[in-house]
C-alpha cells in the first residue's frame, strides 16, 4: 500500500472543502499549501480542526504525518485521523488504517487496520477493498470475524454526515488541480 497517495489527497481534499468551513479559509489553506508555506497553512487549518471540521482534522493529520508547518508526529497524525475518520472521512479513515498496519507510532495492528479499511470500503474508497484483503491475509479467521461484528456494530451506531467526494478530474494523476 503506498501511503505517499493517501498523502497527497490533502491537497486535492483543500479544493473541495468549502462546504464544510467558510470558503475564504480553504482558499487561505490552498494558496499556504501550494506555495510551501505549510506554517500557514497550519494556522488556518488548525482551527478548523479543532472545530470538528473533518477536512481540517484530516489535512492537520497529513502535516503532522508529514512533518509540515509542525514537527513530525506519528501519535497526533493519528489522532487527527481518527476524529475526521469517526466522523466518516474515508480518506483518513485509510491513512488511519496505513498507520496501524506499518506500524507507525504503534505496534502493527492488522485488526485495526483492517476496521478502518472496511469502513473505507463501505463508503466507497476505491483504495480500500484491496487493502482490507491483504490485511485478512494476515489475520486468522476467529480475529477476522470479530473485526467484522465490531465493523457492522460501529456503523449502525455511527450513520456518516460526510457526502462522497466528487469525481476526480482527469486531467492529473490523482485527481487534483495541480
Amino acid at each position: 500500500m503506498n501511503k505517499l497517495f493517501f498523502l497527497l489527497l490533502a491537497g486535492c481534499l483543500l479544493t473541495t472543502a468549502p462546504v464544510w468551513a467558510a470558503e475564504g479559509d480553504w482558499d487561505r489553506a490552498r494558496n499556504a499549501h501550494e506555495r510551501g508555506d505549510y506554517a500557514a497553512e497550519v494556522a488556518t487549518v488548525r482551527p478548523l480542526a479543532e472545530k470538528g471540521v473533518p477536512f481540517a482534522q484530516f489535512n492537520l493529520g497529513v502535516l503532522y504525518d508529514q512533518g509540515k508547518g509542525v514537527p513530525q508526529d506519528n501519535a497526533l497524525a493519528m489522532q487527527w485521523y481518527r476524529k475526521a475518520a469517526e466522523q466518516g472521512l474515508p480518506q483518513a479513515q485509510v491513512n488511519l488504517a496505513i498507520m496501524y498496519e506499518e506500524g507507525q507510532g504503534v505496534p502493527p495492528d492488522y485488526a485495526q487496520a483492517y476496521f478502518w479499511y472496511a469502513l473505507a470500503d463501505a463508503q466507497g474508497d476505491s483504495q480500500a477493498p484491496q487493502a482490507k484483503q491483504d490485511v485478512a491475509k494476515k489475520m486468522t479467521p476467529a480475529q477476522l470475524e470479530e473485526v467484522e461484528r465490531r465493523v457492522k456494530e460501529f456503523k449502525a451506531a455511527h450513520p456518516f454526515r460526510i457526502p462522497p467526494q466528487p469525481a476526480p478530474q482527469s486531467d492529473t494523476p490523482h485527481g487534483g488541480n495541480n
